[in-house]
């Protein structure tokens, strides 16, 4: 009979820091909180419910906290065993968005996205799970390897780092520009962490610029996109409505916020439940709620970096880095967007912008953060 538990026992005795379980949490609920009265409006609009959107992320909630506990607790060298099995399932499912019947595309005034995959009534973007997929691969290679090392025979790195390139690649031509982008920082901050000199590393970053500035130059929506930012108010009734109207909601919500008692406070930004929710929740509660908001997140990255300098085994350490290298570039880039530092790139604001496939991907994202953590005891 003992046996019949031993696996049940086993999971349980891998202690997880309690501290930093209950900031995710926080940050979690605190932006199921946020979503509510910021998608209200636009949702009796679309759908005749002003709890649709709330409803519908509440409930991927569910797979979410699964999620965060499967990957708080899985075996670490389990995810490392197969990881380039993971990559290839997310590399497929990427594939597969192209497929008719399978892929689901969305088209704008001049272009169409290949972003979204329907199996039977679940519909999910394929690309936020390719970036956890890419971290555990990444993790894996560089945990073999220290690149400060004179001893390290590069073209063993062709073939792997080929492979996540491909991966990019299609990410890239979904066209997820903004998510490419922000992963590719990630794994360049990984490869630095995993010893690979700063100024060539630098040095490789300046001279891709060209091919990024490319990017943006011969695709016409992200042209588009990078004159409204440039003038958004010249453009405030077209591309830059969203934006202008974005300043005026952190305009209008002042030291404490407006009165959301009704439920149907924002007459203004549409659609900025998904990536410019922050907006709508500086409205709702002011600069003590954003300040609170970014509380959490400092004692997120804090509590992180205090466990993650403890872990000794390399794979350990790069995967659990990279998770929270993701998480932290991705909020960054996206009050970036919404503040108007940068283009618009559609990157969401991790726990706090509505989608599925995000909220999930966060949750195994900060799962693995957890898991990566609980190795500092467990070494």
């Amino acid at each position: 009979m003992k046996n019949d538990y031993s696996f049940i026992l086993e999971i349980l005795e891998r202690r997880r820091d309690l501290f930093l379980f209950g900031v995710i949490l926080c940050i979690a609920g605190m932006g199921l909180f946020a979503l509510n009265p910021a998608s209200s409006l636009q949702a009796r609009i679309d759908q005749g419910d002003p709890d649709y959107y709330f409803t519908k992320q509440l409930l991927w909630s569910v797979p979410g906290i699964l999620g965060l506990f499967v990957c708080a607790y899985i075996r670490l060298d389990f995810l490392r065993r197969y990881a380039l099995l993971f990559l290839a399932l997310t590399t497929l499912s990427l594939l597969l968005v192209f497929v008719p019947g399978l892929g689901q595309k969305v088209s704008s005034r001049t272009e169409s996205f290949h972003r979204w995959l329907a199996i039977g009534p679940v519909r999910f973007q394929p690309s936020e799970f390719a970036k956890i997929s890419l971290l555990i691969y990444a993790a894996h290679i560089l945990g073999k390897v220290n690149l400060n090392s004179g001893e390290v025979d590069f073209r063993r790195l062709i073939l792997p780092f080929s492979l996540m390139g491909g991966v990019l690649l299609l990410i890239l031509i979904g066209p997820q520009y903004g998510t490419t982008i922000c992963t590719l920082t990630v794994l360049a901050i990984m490869i630095y962490l995993s010893g690979f000199p700063m100024l060539r590393l630098v040095l490789v970053g300046v001279s891709s610029i060209p091919l990024l500035l490319l990017g943006i130059f011969l695709v016409n929506y992200r042209m588009e996109r990078f004159w409204v930012w440039l003038d958004p108010y010249s453009h405030r009734h077209e591309g830059g409505y969203q934006l202008v109207t974005a300043f005026r909601a952190f305009h209008e919500g002042n030291i404490s916020g407006t009165d959301i008692g009704t439920g149907f406070a924002h007459r203004y930004l549409t659609f900025g439940h998904t990536d410019f929710i922050l907006a709508l929740f500086a409205e709702d509660f002011g600069v003590i709620g954003v300040a609170l908001l970014f509380l959490l997140y400092v004692l997120f990255i804090w509590r992180s970096v205090r466990l993650l300098v403890r872990v000794n085994q390399p794979f350990y350490f790069m995967l659990g880095a990279g998770c929270l290298v993701m998480l932290i570039v991705q909020s960054l880039l996206n009050v970036a967007v919404v503040t108007g530092l940068v283009p618009t790139t559609g990157v969401s604001l991790p726990f706090f912008s509505y989608g599925g496939s995000s909220l999930v991907a966060s949750f195994c994202m900060a799962g693995l953060l957890l898991n990566a953590c609980g190795q500092s005891e467990a070494e």
